[in-house]
């Protein structure tokens, strides 16, 4: 089973392949199986099912709780993470980028209201208070560190490259770039630094909670510039190209605890299936051997008269 799981997430099967499909399956198959085989021999092919139910299933409801609410020195949240075809990060939280004027900015009044964003500092209440103070309050550096991951997503919708260092635009707004860029180029240029168009951030990130929804946005500008080299191939000071624009993201706080959550309950309703199952095949055979001895004392009775 180890190695099945090996194989199974390492980049040696990939992750649509059926052996990775199959991997946990077989597995739960081989070791549950052979713990039924042995019940089989004592007990017979349906209460030997049941005994197997409410021992997996009940030892999986108690390990369902642990992943769904943790325990002592076990954060919540740290079981499954995914249900089955879906991504590793489906449930994880995080940071979506759009644009202003985009089909999903429209489910955020707050887009529309930019003057209403606040500071980071203001944001977590740390506004006036020393450095010393600001970099030591738990609080505004846990948000502090979430909005630079929706800064880094901002930033690579705004201007995305490619592993090559190819900027992935329009044409049009290549040739615009390129105008810009001839116009602007510095003296002593002589190449071309890769990669050569970038983003820069122009202000620092702005927050609001939207009244509506309640979710968190994060709103920042960027500005799209062209390195330059000189004959020695170091970059000269960055040129503007293009215009300016605002980016924003919404923060997902994510339904980690989902997958754990959907496999208690489930394991749960199985083990008191089990167990229902198992008390009727109890009771069926307790029936039954009390039936064999009234039938056997009745039988008795004429032989002795």
């Amino acid at each position: 089973m180890t190695m099945d799981l090996f194989l199974a997430v390492e980049a040696a099967i990939p992750a649509d392949h059926p052996a990775a499909w199959l991997a946990v399956p077989l597995g739960i198959v081989f070791f549950i199986g052979s713990v039924y085989l042995l019940l089989w021999s004592s007990y017979g092919a349906r209460k030997s099912a049941a005994i197997t139910g409410v021992a997996w299933f009940g030892f999986s409801f108690i390990i369902g709780l642990f992943w769904w609410f943790g325990g002592p020195g076990i954060p919540a949240g740290l079981g499954i993470s995914h249900l089955p075809g879906q991504a590793n990060d489906h449930y994880q939280s995080g940071w979506h980028a759009f644009e202003e004027g985009s089909e999903r900015a429209g489910y955020f009044p707050s887009v529309n209201n930019i003057a209403e964003f606040v500071s980071l500092e203001e944001y977590t209440g740390v506004a006036g208070q020393s450095e010393e103070e600001i970099q030591g309050n738990p609080g505004h550096a846990d948000v502090a560190g979430s909005v630079s991951q929706g800064s880094d997503r901002m930033r690579d919708q705004f201007l995305p490259i490619d592993g090559n260092g190819v900027a992935q635009i329009g044409s049009e707004r290549r040739t615009r770039f390129e105008e810009d860029a001839a116009a602007s180029e510095p003296a002593g240029a002589a190449g071309r630094m890769t990669p050569f168009y970038t983003a820069v951030a122009v202000d620092d990130p702005y927050l609001i909670d939207d009244p509506t929804t309640g979710v968190r946005l994060a709103r920042q500008e960027f500005q799209a510039v062209a390195t330059f080299t000189d004959a020695d191939g170091v970059p000269l000071e960055p040129v503007a190209v293009g215009e300016s624009a605002n980016w924003f993201s919404f923060y997902d706080p994510g339904q980690a605890w989902y997958p754990s959550a959907l496999w208690t309950v489930s394991m749960f309703l199985l083990f008191v299936l089990s167990l229902v199952w198992l008390d009727r095949l109890e009771m069926r055979e307790k029936r039954a051997r009390t039936d064999e001895v009234t039938e056997a004392e009745d039988l008795a009775v004429p032989i002795a008269q």
